[in-house]
């Protein structure tokens, strides 16, 4: 009986570090090969069973870039998530991955061509939460 409560207790524990990460982010992206960069958004929301919202804006050229997600997973204080844009007439793929550390993501990026035939980019990005 011990075990199963201190296994209940720490399931509960565990699901509760994923709630942790839901709200709104701020910050910058930095491209490793084409030098460019701008802000980054990152809004994400735990919904009902246990699935996640996430959504995701950028600026390129000073322009906000808005995308669609594709794919999002949260396990503790992970983020692993895939969006779609477009960009100069270029449909993109976006996949971040990234962590949560205190009250701020670090993670990488890598954009592909939507059907992942061909690389565009890579880079870094990073978001606080905002207050």
């Amino acid at each position: 009986m011990r075990f199963f409560t201190i296994l209940f207790l720490f399931l509960v524990a565990a699901s509760g570090a994923d709630s942790d990460l839901a709200g709104h982010y701020s910050g910058e992206w930095k491209s490793n090969s084409a030098g460019g960069g701008g802000s980054f958004r990152l809004n994400l929301d735990a919904t009902a069973g246990g699935t996640w919202k996430c959504e995701v804006v950028f600026t390129y050229a000073g322009a906000e870039v808005k995308t669609q997600m594709h794919e999002v997973k949260v396990n503790q204080s992970k983020l692993d998530a895939a969006y779609d844009f477009d960009l100069m007439g270029n449909a993109l793929r976006s996949h971040i991955t990234g962590e949560l550390k205190g009250k701020a993501f670090d993670g990488v990026y890598h954009t592909t061509t939507v059907d992942g035939s061909a690389a565009v980019d890579d880079g870094v990005w990073n978001a606080s939460q905002a207050k």
